[in-house]
């Protein structure tokens, strides 16, 4: 691909689908295939009822107050938010350009395996128990500055990567389009690339109490040094409550759960996993809020920032930063006016057309076929478009279910598509979009509502346009 790209600042102004359609045509339509990435290729493996509100329950079991509590949780969470609108550039350069950078950054953050990439993923196994696991967090605990505002997020981020490498543990799944010798993928004893129950507490419930209590350990080891003048709990006595947390498997259990146990904004910690809603609806709950001046009550901030505009969880540490911005910095991608079009207007008619419509708003886009509901490139964008998370992940139940339903999909308005998505860090577009150099046209978007996966699209040159005759759908973790 072209190393010569400058990313293109968007106006406010895009064609509508109708309007697409018509410019498209006269086009014939080729090659189109649609890949979802959950998690992308670096998973985000636990999720916030475990990296945010488990972690700050067992820091105020250890004996820190709200505020150190608080701090810790949010290094933690912010490994996996406060990257996400660089998620674009970390899949872009590992799948399509194959920037080692990009593979370490990674492993460094998320996927603690031993051996460095590049390797192909059963010589670079990830293990908990494995000495790259737990050596950042070592590093940590052994320095100076215990208990300031940064040396607490910078223990959070630490305790993140190695509670992922719990969930992360085993060989990764090698699946296109991403290389084999720089991929990280769920394990593939644990359902591999298209499974998510990696992601879940309830599904490898013993492997969750291990982790919490490798986090227990860590955080009275690093509390030595502070003279907190509480005294901490044992773990034995807390195993009970942490059992009951791990075999929760609804949003409303874990609400529950973070109720009952007094951490703060349970519901919003709840609604940002993607578990399935159980017996009440998540629907519109608030973001986490992340700042440093938090709620020590389960209240909803008046205006709390988007997760893209949170302090990146790579900042409280200098290697991964410095991987992080290599990355970014080597964001070379050519993007002509013809790709920009006619992907705002695939996006402007997924994300504004009422579900029951979509095969038929889509159909310009698939060399004119109306699509089926089950066919696997409308299940796959509606399941995108899902309120319910966990019922989105779920093949046993079709999006088709819900058609019609009050709350069942995120529709936006057709001038505003825009405001569902995750923008680019420090762009000004929705997506990410780029020629590449074989004629096709690559698109990476990421959902405010479904941050844990990734649609990549692939549209490959017919005559003067773009399109589809063939399609593959894949998920990702």
């Amino acid at each position: 691909m072209s190393n010569n790209f400058r990313p293109h600042h968007y106006t406010s102004t895009y064609p509508s689908a109708i309007q697409a359609a018509a410019i498209m045509a006269p086009m014939r339509f080729a090659a189109l295939t649609l890949l979802l990435l959950n998690g992308g290729p670096s998973a985000l493996a636990y999720e916030s009822d475990f990296h945010f509100g488990l972690t700050y329950w067992l820091a105020v079991q250890a004996g820190y107050d709200h505020r150190q509590s608080h701090d810790i949780a949010r290094g933690d969470e912010l490994t996996d938010t406060g990257l996400l609108d660089a998620k674009h550039a970390i899949i872009w350069q590992l799948c399509i350009r194959r920037k080692e950078n990009a593979s370490k950054l990674t492993r460094y953050l998320h996927f603690r395996a031993q051996q460095p990439p590049p390797a192909l993923p059963d010589a670079r196994p990830v293990a908990h128990a494995a000495h790259f696991a737990e050596g950042q967090i070592k590093s940590v605990v052994a320095e100076t500055g215990h208990g300031t505002e940064e040396h607490l997020l910078k223990f959070g981020q630490a305790l993140h990567g190695r509670q992922d490498a719990f969930s992360h543990q085993g060989v990764s799944q090698t699946h296109w389009p991403c290389p084999d010798q720089w991929v990280w993928t769920h394990a593939v004893d644990r359902g591999g690339a298209l499974s998510h129950h990696a992601d879940r507490t309830y599904a490898y419930p013993e492997q969750c109490l291990d982790a919490a209590r490798s986090s227990y350990d860590w955080l009275l080891r690093y509390r030595e040094t502070m003279n907190l003048p509480t005294s901490p709990k044992t773990f034995s006595a807390l195993e009970p409550q942490v059992r009951d947390f791990c075999r929760r498997q609804t949003r409303t259990g874990k609400h529950q759960w973070l109720t009952a146990q007094t951490v703060p904004q349970a519901r919003a910690i709840a609604g940002n996993t993607s578990l399935s809603d159980g017996e009440q609806s998540f629907f519109g709950s608030a973001p986490i809020d992340l700042r440093p001046s938090a709620p020590q009550s389960d209240s909803v901030a008046s205006a709390v920032p988007v997760y893209e505009r949170q302090v990146t969880g790579s900042s409280f540490d200098g290697e991964a930063d410095a991987l992080l911005q290599s990355v970014l910095g080597d964001l070379a991608i050519e993007s002509s006016e013809p790709a920009r079009q006619w992907a705002n207007a695939f996006m402007q008619a997924w994300l504004a057309t009422p579900a029951e419509h979509l095969p038929q708003a889509m159909a310009p886009f698939f060399g004119g076929r109306v699509l089926a509901f089950e066919d696997q490139p409308i299940d796959r964008l509606l399941r995108l478009r899902m309120n319910d998370r966990g019922l989105a992940d779920s093949k046993d139940v079709p999006p088709g279910k819900f058609l019609g339903t009050a709350q069942g999909f995120v529709t936006a308005e057709a001038t505003a598509w825009q405001s569902l998505l995750v923008p680019p860090r420090g762009q000004k577009i929705p997506a990410l979009v780029g020629n590449l150099e074989d004629g096709s046209i690559g698109l990476i978007a990421v959902l405010r509502r479904a941050p844990n996966a990734v649609l990549m699209l692939k549209a490959t040159p017919a005559g003067q346009g773009y399109a589809s005759d063939e399609l593959e759908v894949q998920v990702f973790h």
